[in-house]
């Protein structure tokens, strides 16, 4: 048995869909002659007769039948090869994310997970040391990130989407008197009115704090700031030590990501809504097949 030739099988399929070799050779552009010649080479590489020729028609013989599906099935898979290589080629390179270190933690391991399985070759650098939503949208902007992970709503030049919310949780010492903390759970006349709220006020960096300070002082908390800090895990430190109360992002207080909380600390839910949205941000029309190809599966696993 000799080789065949996918020019073969598109004269073969070209042959069962016009009737004929000579409407045959009209469809593949090639002489009735040509349309013989690929057909006979066919069927000696196969070994059998593919088609019964009456007066100016072709039929398909029983081994042709069987043949068929098959002759199709190679032909989608042929026209498929150039796809899935563009494709392959298209997730190759390099993509450079940042991200606050929260969003990373909880998008990101499903995104290098699918990464690994689907395109090894693609290079993903993960910046997760961005503490403030106005630095992720200046690597963005600059250049320096192909896409940002960050609190929205976003810079106007920047093209965003929102990914997820993230609730805010009070935090407090447990050496605290426990009046100040049980007071949080009565009607809002009084938990307004909470020691608790007297208390310094332990607020998260720039961008936090003005989101948080903003959400306190809408429902007419009396904040007492005393302390900015760039860390999570800072702060926790400092209530732990009693030396306030603070107000931080669900996310960021995960204890997959953390570990728990030390036991000087105590958690609880805000006795008021207080949720930021965070989102995925880049720059317009500017990705390269392999950042969409990221982007799309970053919001997948939003």
């Amino acid at each position: 048995m000799t080789d065949f030739t996918l020019a073969q099988v598109r004269v073969l399929l070209a042959v069962v869909k016009t009737g004929s070799f000579t409407a045959a050779a009209i469809e593949t552009n090639l002489t009735q002659s040509g349309v013989s010649h690929a057909i006979r080479g066919l069927e000696e590489a196969l070994g059998v007769r593919l088609f019964e020729r009456h007066g100016r028609g072709a039929q398909l013989t029983d081994a042709g039948l069987r043949a068929l599906p098959i002759a199709r099935h190679l032909l989608d898979e042929a026209q498929r090869l150039p796809l899935e290589a563009q494709a392959a080629s298209a997730l190759s390179g390099r993509v450079v994310i940042a991200s606050f270190p929260s969003l990373a933690q909880a998008l990101l391991p499903r995104v290098l997970a699918q990464l690994r399985a689907e395109a090894p070759q693609l290079e993903l650098q993960v910046r997760d040391d961005f503490l403030e939503r106005y630095a992720v949208e200046a690597a963005v902007l600059r250049g320096d990130a192909d896409i940002g992970l960050t609190q929205l709503p976003a810079h106007p030049r920047l093209l965003a989407r929102p990914l997820l919310t993230d609730p805010f949780e009070l935090l407090w010492p447990a050496a605290w008197p426990l009046s100040w903390s049980s007071a949080l759970q009565s009607p809002s006349a009084q938990w307004r009115s909470a020691a608790l709220w007297k208390q310094p006020y332990l607020h998260l960096g720039p961008d936090a704090d003005d989101f948080v300070l903003r959400g306190l002082r809408r429902v007419n908390l009396p904040v007492r700031p005393q302390l900015s800090l760039l860390s999570e895990n800072v702060i926790v430190a400092m209530v732990a030590q009693g030396l306030g109360y603070a107000v931080l992002p669900q996310l960021a207080l995960d204890e997959r990501a953390r570990g728990p909380l030390p036991p000087a600390v105590l958690r609880g839910p805000l006795p008021f809504a207080l949720v930021r949205t965070l989102g995925s941000v880049t720059r317009p029309g500017e990705l390269s097949p392999a950042g969409r190809a990221v982007l799309g599966m970053v919001w997948a696993a939003g």
